[in-house]
């Protein structure tokens, strides 16, 4: 078979029809499951999960020595499924190269939930906190209190004066982007320069008018994301109902607490071209007209499978809010339940 060019995978993605988007967040998640929590086939890091075009997973195999060894054996591997009628074509890959059927290691990078959970449901001694933050105060030094119900004072506090409360996003889903983004973390610092609990970027915080000795203080850090979450809601509304205005309250509600999740990692300019007239916003287009044989999450996730490839969105991206639902579902469960907005 030919040397595959950049591209092929995402000619792979483009001739998708839309329909294999059906169930996509069920089968996305299994084996980002696997991958949070070293479960199922990534029980053992050392492997690669392979699926198809739909999320589904087709197959997996122990990693050899050396990385080219290993993407040898993954050619070797989607040849085979392709033999067996598993996938309709198969693409090779290579270190440059996505081939196809998709592979994902099980040797991601990736915070440690459980560890991150504890801490935000603070279910040792140690792990609970207290502090004051603009004239919020949150627990005391002789009786603190959790992570959660500290971010959950500043979600509501921050709101009472808005003439538009923040409901548009369920709560549980900001604890979860939480985890996600620092593992609950303080002194969490990515590579690229985002730091505390909500990873948030330094010019992010001056705008926020946050003196730079408070960057890393956990109510200062919920207090700014609040705000951008207000901002990001009120640029990204228009074209959403624009495009989503149709759906039935409770669908429509959770697709646009969906999409300022994810507009809160990629930005804003990023997340209207997804719901805009061109090329991006095919997909968009196609899902409001069809609302009715998807899920919201299997919507969410279809905007950004549908457009894979075309800058910026990634692989990560997908995985980004596949991940948050996952840890939100754990969240729901031990709070027996999910708060209401307020």
């Amino acid at each position: 078979m030919a040397e595959p060019s950049l591209n092929d995978w995402q000619s792979i993605i483009r001739n998708s029809p839309y329909y294999l988007s059906q169930d996509m967040t069920d089968n996305v998640s299994v084996i980002r499951r696997w991958v949070l929590f070293s479960e199922g086939y990534c029980e053992v890091p050392d492997r690669h999960v392979l699926f198809d075009r739909r999320g589904r997973f087709l197959s997996w195999m122990s990693n050899l020595a050396t990385e080219p060894e290993t993407q040898q054996k993954l050619n070797r591997r989607r040849e085979q499924l392709f033999a067996e009628g598993k996938v309709e074509q198969w693409l090779p890959g290579s270190h440059v190269a996505v081939g196809y059927p998709f592979a994902l290691a099980c040797d991601q990078p990736h915070v440690n939930v459980a560890a991150a959970l504890s801490r935000l449901f603070g279910d040792t001694p140690s792990e609970r906190i207290w502090g004051t933050w603009d004239g919020m105060t949150a627990g005391s030094e002789r009786s603190p209190i959790t992570l959660a119900d500290v971010v959950f004072l500043v979600w509501q506090q921050r709101q009472k004066n808005l003439s538009q409360p923040l409901k548009a996003l369920d709560f549980e889903l900001f604890l979860a982007q939480l985890v996600i983004e620092s593992g609950a973390v303080k002194n969490a610092h990515s590579q690229d320069d985002a730091i505390g609990i909500l990873q948030l970027r330094h010019q992010a915080l001056q705008d926020c008018g946050i003196a730079k000795r408070f960057y890393r203080h956990r109510m200062a850090q919920v207090d700014c994301a609040v705000r951008l979450y207000v901002l990001n809601r009120r640029n990204l509304e228009p074209a959403f109902m624009a495009r989503f205005g149709h759906l039935q309250e409770p669908k429509r509600k959770r697709l646009f607490s969906l999409l300022l999740v994810q507009t809160y990692h990629s930005g804003i300019g990023n997340m209207l071209k997804l719901l805009g007239e061109e090329a991006q916003g095919e997909a968009a287009k196609y899902f409001a007209e069809h609302q009715a044989d998807y899920s919201a999450e299997d919507i969410a996730l279809g905007l950004l499978f549908h457009n894979l490839g075309r800058e910026p969105w990634g692989w990560n991206s997908l995985y980004y809010v596949t991940d948050i639902l996952l840890v939100e579902s754990l969240i729901c469960q031990r709070n027996d339940g999910c708060k209401e907005e307020g």
